[in-house]
């Protein structure tokens, strides 16, 4: 089964991302993704991630394991001016949460080097919960968690327009790539997930009030004890391009 990073690792690799290069990670979160592209780049390289979550960054800086490696609280469309140029750009799952994803990447596109990189991995609900039949719970906590991404005005199908969004802003792409992202019942994100966002799909009222978390993980825990199976969980899309 795939493992959380297997995918970006694979996707990084294919962008040349290598020693010595000057990279930033938007929408960088808790620094996952910033921290690989920080052992690519080695001592003689330097990451920067960006992200307008204070609480992500610090949870960033807490977790981060480098000397060359700085974060910010920025917004994509307004970074510092002094923030520079990079030799690559990376992000993982921000496309999809922003209002004009043509928007952002023309921005950033001004923040590149001469033939810079663009690299980016997007979630697609593609084909979500294909597979798990004998998993209700698990497939209903699929839609849960897409449905709450929409109803927040994410794209839940960005995957698929990654070609054209680097066509449009000028990009050449390179690469572009798409796998089945296959969980089991045993071994899955969909109980964390769920417990993340309970307060969000609340908000949102893709649940109702009453809703009750617990129970829902519970069922969730029985279903996973009972059936033995796989299932895709969604699409995951990985694009990456030159200036």
């Amino acid at each position: 089964m795939q493992k959380r990073n297997d995918f970006i690792v694979k996707l990084l690799e294919k962008a040349s991302i290598q020693n010595g290069m000057r990279v930033l990670d938007v929408g960088c979160a808790t620094g996952e993704v910033t921290q690989i592209v920080a052992n690519k780049v080695g001592d003689q390289g330097e990451v920067i991630g960006v992200d307008m979550n204070q609480d992500m960054l610090h949870m960033a800086e807490e977790n981060n394991q480098f000397e060359n490696v700085k974060y910010i609280k920025g917004d994509i469309y307004n970074l510092p001016k002094d923030i520079g140029k990079f030799d690559a750009i990376v992000g993982r799952r921000v496309l999809m949460y922003l209002p004009g994803a043509y928007e952002a990447l023309n921005v950033l596109k001004g923040h590149l080097k001469p033939n810079g990189i663009f690299c980016f991995q997007e979630s697609d609900a593609i084909n979500g919960g294909v597979g798990a039949d004998n998993l209700p719970m698990h497939q209903k906590a699929i839609q849960l968690v897409w449905k709450t991404v929409e109803s927040e005005g994410g794209d839940i199908h960005i995957g698929q327009k990654l070609y054209i969004l680097f066509q449009k802003v000028g990009v050449v792409p390179v690469e572009f790539i798409s796998e089945a992202v296959i969980q089991t019942s045993d071994d899955n994100d969909l109980k964390w997930l769920i417990d993340i966002m309970a307060t969000r799909m609340k908000e949102r009222q893709v649940v109702k009030s009453s809703f009750s978390i617990e129970q829902f993980l519970n069922d969730l825990t029985n279903e996973s004890e009972k059936h033995h199976s796989a299932f895709i969980r969604d699409m995951a899309f990985g694009i990456c391009g030159k200036i």
